[in-house]
């Protein structure tokens, strides 16, 4: 019977030691070969696992949903008993920044005893939408597509080196060394649920610029950057945690679009430590099909498709770098997956790493881990895991550790201070990138910027922190006549007697719903604004010849765009609706109408006809208990002239006709106006 790896490596470790002085220094690979040579098939396994403890509970309270702040005893065993490569933490793990560093250090301690190799610990710090630490305490940004906006408007790279720079130096205060940044998807779905305003843009290249120039700012600092959603997630109209969403592109466009950013970064001899997959299907890459666990044929996920991650990125693309799959508890696979099959079958697909491949969250329930890793040792004793490929991916594992210090040594080295995490020096870096980036896509008799503090303002947002942010500002600015309000929270004629009183009106818009993703990752997690979701979001339609709802849906684009287009007269009164209602009333009263679009900007089209002026943030954070985000008191600088709009747009907008077909370009990319 094999040792456990523990009782096996002290001389493993010495051995760069005794080679220094006589032989030259073995290679990181060849140092991750001998380490991997020593473990047992189980250890190899552990290795491949990224472990989540977004909860913990009491035994007899297994449905609780309180955040797992300090590292249970429990979970501690679970993680060293069974060599887990890594842990994820979500935004239910981080109080504060000081009990962010305890918890870590505790994951750290979780390791083998004498393991030569520690813990990756990571988490989704994308800056703007998707972040994880407590927002008024770290330096959030306004995002990629702000960035896009910014990068449109300068030409300036170093402002995606600067802003993975910030990101990963905070994170790695409080002990992180992995981030599951930046997004690189292209984002040419304007319904696009999911990714939408976490893109960079919709041009190919320039997504590969700055997401090779986060992640080099990312490895600056220590931090282990991921390229995500391989082969790409931009033109779908279906939420991944939802459900699986089908993109359609040729072939040929697939090349053109959304492996571009991919191929470009490895083709440029710096290509990101790590991928993330898709939970998607992609036909034009890989159409075969695999079983659900109802039996169902259905085409395989890019997550576990064979000629997606391992022909297609590790031949063709030549990548060997290290691939994590996205989230196994998103709908998209725990939907159509026992657990055990749908990590065989990403470990069949030659990906390296399944991330949060099963959940426990409490003491009783721990046992599940050891559960799944015999389910995928007894796959590989039979051959449906191939062990020659088993243990080049172990290698790959080991190797980006040794790379990254994510070992004894390199984590015994101090954190950056915690002092850095809102530090003048970051901020000035998230202040730049939010002034270059705010854009003024229309000003109708220079209705902008306004002039007279004397002016009454009224200002109608989505959340009442949105308009609490700008209210401040303005009167930071001696605007002192302005007050805010929350939509869901003003009847109809408190919004009208609101308007009425003003001279100016700002109204807020938000393109699509919120993601789960951006709540924190979690797919069970309460909606926000669930009618606008539903007016936006894909319904799947039946399968033609299997009689299915769910499994090879084709995404019927023309239906949802002539939803889109139609939404803002459906009942029950959408948001948007809502908002278009309060803007017609505006007008016929006279007022000055600024509007904001506070999300992706392909809502503009709405509203175009009724707007004097309309900026775009890409960012819709305000203030709540503090200043959560930087966009509502630089959009304030921009209404009132203290700072010029510098944005220009990173993606085209185009009319809707009316039947939702795509007309005539209204906005291209790089269009942005100034005073």
């Amino acid at each position: 019977m094999s040792k456990p790896l523990s009782l096996r490596l002290p001389a493993l470790m010495l051995l760069p030691a005794l080679l220094s002085g006589c032989l030259e220094q073995p290679s990181v690979e060849q140092q991750a070969a001998r380490i991997v040579e020593q473990m047992s098939v189980r250890e190899k396994i552990g290795q491949k696992i990224m472990m989540a403890f977004r909860y913990w509970c009491p035994d007899d309270q297994p449905a609780c949903t309180a955040g797992m702040t300090e590292l249970p005893d429990a979970a501690s065993r679970a993680l060293r008993d069974n060599a887990i490569g890594g842990v994820i933490l979500f935004a239910n793990n981080l109080s504060d920044l000081q009990q962010t560093r305890r918890l870590s250090e505790q994951i750290r301690r979780a390791r083998p005893q004498n393991s030569p190799i520690g813990l990756l610990i990571g988490s989704d710090q994308e800056g703007g939408n998707v972040f994880r630490l407590p927002r008024p305490l770290a330096t959030s940004f306004p995002g990629n597509m702000a960035l896009g906006a910014a990068y449109e408007a300068t030409r300036d790279s170093g402002l995606a080196r600067d802003s993975g720079r910030v990101l990963a130096a905070e994170i790695r205060a409080v002990g992180f060394n992995v981030n599951f940044a930046p997004d690189v998807d292209v984002n040419s779905n304007p319904l696009n649920p999911v990714i939408n305003v976490r893109a960079y843009g919709d041009d190919p290249a320039t997504i590969s610029l700055l997401g090779q120039a986060t992640t080099q700012g990312m490895r600056e600092q220590g931090v282990i950057g991921s390229f995500k959603h391989f082969p790409g997630h931009g033109d779908t109209a279906t939420d991944s945690h939802y459900g699986l969403p089908v993109v359609n592109k040729s072939r040929a466009d697939a090349y053109a679009i959304d492996l571009a950013p991919y191929r470009q970064a490895i083709a440029s001899g710096q290509p990101p430590e790590m991928i993330m997959t898709a939970h998607i299907q992609y036909p034009a890459l890989d159409s075969s099909q695999i079983t659900a666990r109802n039996g169902e044929r259905m085409i395989a996920p890019a997550t576990m498709s064979r000629k997606i991650q391992h022909d297609l990125l590790r031949g063709e693309m030549r990548y060997q770098g290290v691939t994590v799959t996205d989230a196994l508890d998103m709908k998209g696979i725990s939907d159509f997956f026992e657990q055990a099959d749908a990590v065989i079958k990403v470990f069949q697909a030659d990906v390296d790493i399944a991330l949060m491949p099963t959940e426990f969250r409490t003491a009783a329930q721990a046992g599940r881990l050891r559960q799944l890793i015999d389910q995928v040792a007894a796959a590989v004793a039979d051959g449906r895991i191939d062990r020659a490929e088993l243990d080049r991916s172990a290698r790959r594992i080991v190797a980006m550790k040794l790379r990254n210090e994510v070992t004894p040594a390199g984590e015994a080295k101090p954190l950056p201070a915690l002092s850095t995490i809102g530090g003048a020096e970051h901020r000035a870096v998230e202040a730049k990138i939010t002034r270059q980036s705010i854009t003024l896509l229309r000003n109708q008799g220079a209705a902008l910027p306004l002039r007279s503090p004397s002016q009454r303002i009224f200002i109608l947002t989505p959340w009442g922190e949105q308009a609490e942010a700008m209210r401040r500002r303005f009167d930071e600015k001696g605007y002192r006549q302005v007050s805010g309000a929350k939509l869901s929270a003003t009847p109809w004629e408190a919004q009208k007697q609101a308007i009425d009183q003003a001279d100016v009106v700002v109204i807020g818009t938000l393109a699509t719903g919120v993601s789960p993703v951006e709540r924190n990752g979690d797919p069970n997690a309460p909606a926000i604004a669930p009618r606008m979701k539903r007016s936006l979001q894909a319904e799947p339609a039946p399968a033609a010849g299997n009689g299915s709802l769910v499994f090879n849906v084709a995404e019927d684009l023309p239906a949802l765009r002539t939803r889109f287009a139609r939404s803002l007269s459906a009942p029950p009164l959408s948001e948007a609706q809502q908002m278009r209602n309060a803007m017609e009333y505006a007008k016929r009263q006279g007022k000055k109408l600024i509007h904001v679009t506070l999300r992706a900007p392909y809502d503009v089209i709405n509203y175009d006809d009724l707007a004097d002026a309309t900026l775009a943030t890409y960012a819709y954070y305000g203030y709540e208990n503090g200043l959560r985000g930087p966009s509502m008191p630089a959009l304030v600088d921009v209404m009132l002239g203290a700072n010029p709009p510098g944005g220009k747009l990173p993606v085209a907008i185009h009319a809707l006709d009316e039947n939702g077909q795509p007309g005539a370009l209204r906005y291209a990319r790089g269009f942005g106006l100034s005073f």
